[in-house]
Formats: structure tokens, C-alpha cells, sequence
């Protein structure tokens, strides 16, 4: 009886994260993929490495957007002032 109450909480996590998926906006940086692909690129790339900058600007602005919403979420709960 307790797997099947914790088989359904699973599943009902997992439901609910897809459903975010499908809110959810997709990275802003899939408009630059093309770009990425080009035969100039790969020469500059050479010298500057842009898709390892688009990468590391997009896990960044991840960690900030994650920071900024645990610290909403505790003050809400008032746990910090």
C-alpha cells in the first residue's frame, strides 16, 4: 500500500514537470544555432571560443535566475529578512 501512495507522488512529479516544460520558454539561445554552424564562425571560433562563451553565459544566467528565485522563496517563508 505505501509503494502505491509513493509510486503515485512519483508520478504526479513527474506530470507536473512536464507540465512546466510545455510553460516554460525554451533557451533564448536556440535563435543563435544556425549562426554556430557557419564556416566563418569556425575560423574565429580559432581565436575567440564563442560556443564555449554562449555555454558558460547560459548556465550562468541559469545560476542567477535560480539564486534570485530561492531568495524570493525564503522570504516569502520569512526566513530570511
Amino acid at each position: 500500500m505505501v509503494e502505491t501512495v509513493v509510486n503515485a507522488l512519483i508520478e504526479a512529479v513527474a506530470k507536473l514537470g512536464e507540465g512546466l516544460t510545455y510553460i516554460l520558454p525554451t533557451s533564448p539561445f536556440t535563435a543563435f544555432e544556425n549562426m554556430l554552424d557557419s564556416d566563418l564562425l569556425g575560423y574565429i571560433n580559432y581565436f575567440i571560443p564563442v560556443r564555449e562563451m554562449m555555454d558558460i553565459a547560459a548556465l550562468w544566467l541559469l545560476s542567477i535566475g535560480l539564486y534570485y528565485l530561492y531568495m524570493i522563496i525564503l522570504r516569502w517563508v520569512k526566513a530570511i529578512q
